[in-house]
């Protein structure tokens, strides 16, 4: 009831000629957002919002700027150019609007209607982090967290090496890159970096950032579960986990349902709740052990103490 009191005064307000409203409105039509998708009712209200957000703009207005920004980025109601996006959003940020000064260094990160530039982009999310934009500060904290992870990472540290890598591979605080994912993976892989291993073989399986070669994916998966199974052999919980899936999707080692249960069991014990979920699911679809539904809802219960079920994928009702 909530959301249709709130399209309905969206709907009111791009009735009226707010051009931020239509374009929001379109959106609701493009995507169903709340309403049954209409794309030629969303193309009308994209280019009914244009128009207002052109005439706004020659006035110079920021949040007009900044929305034909969008919509240039997009294609919403215009042909998508990135290019026109880049001059819009700079307009808008040079009249400090924080959130077309993210929408800058988000283009200049990546890339999108100008040069990447990786200090450009961070200036840009400086000055719209100080300007209050939230997403802007997350990407500030990805900026200093590489910044320190690449100072341990050169004096040697695993865990750092194991961390540009992420970086790298998922584009945290620096522009994405596979190729040099896989150096910093490979560099803490030699320092026996089981996570770093596990990453090796995922790069070598698919040929993302080094040629694909599956004999070596092999290896790297086999070195990984070589050193989760000595961290398991401890009782570290997480390395029990991890060799469980390991048995249970056959990296590394070879598939075996029984031998994944153990595993799972074994950190389960301990209170990992995806393991505790994953013994629960074994149960309940009798794999590596015989079906038992009563024993899957005692291990399910036990994952729900610790975590909603929303968080675990294909979770039956209790």
């Amino acid at each position: 009831m909530e959301q249709r009191r709130d399209l309905n005064a969206l709907r009111r307000q791009a009735e009226q000629g707010d051009f931020e409203a239509q374009y929001e409105w379109g959106r609701c039509l493009a995507y169903g957002k709340g309403v049954a998708k209409d794309a030629g009712a969303a193309a009308e209200w994209f280019r009914l919002a244009a128009a207002g957000c052109r005439a706004a703009a020659e006035q110079g207005e920021a949040r007009a700027l900044l929305q034909l920004g969008f919509m240039y980025e997009y294609g919403h109601g215009v042909a998508t150019s990135a290019e026109l996006a880049v001059q819009y959003y700079r307009r808008a940020a040079e009249q400090r609007d924080a959130r077309a000064q993210y929408r800058l260094g988000h283009m200049y990160e990546y890339g999108k209607g100008v040069a990447s530039d990786f200090g450009e982009a961070a200036r840009w999310y400086s000055l719209a982090s100080a300007g209050g934009d939230p997403d802007a500060r997350v990407k500030i904290e990805e900026v200093r967290q590489w910044e320190r992870a690449s100072d341990l990472a050169a004096k040697g540290h695993r865990v750092a090496q194991y961390q540009m890598g992420r970086m790298y591979e998922y584009g945290l605080g620096v522009t994405r890159d596979l190729e040099q994912a896989a150096k910093w993976y490979r560099l803490a892989a030699e320092q026996d970096s089981m996570a770093a291993q596990f990453k090796m073989g995922r790069l070598y399986e698919a040929g993302l950032g080094v040629a694909k070669d599956e004999t070596e994916a092999a290896r790297q998966y086999g070195l990984a579960a070589e050193q989760c199974r000595k961290a398991a052999t401890q009782g570290d919980p997480q390395a029990q986990y991890q060799l469980g899936r390991m048995y249970e999707s056959g990296l590394g080692v070879a598939a075996d349902s029984t031998e994944a249960l153990k595993w799972f069991r074994a950190a389960a014990l301990k209170g990992a709740a995806h393991a505790q979920y994953k013994v629960g699911r074994m149960y309940e679809e009798g794999i590596g052990v015989a079906k038992d539904v009563s024993e899957a809802v005692k291990w399910y219960r036990m994952a729900l103490r610790f975590r909603p079920f929303s968080t675990y994928s294909n979770a039956p009702p209790l």
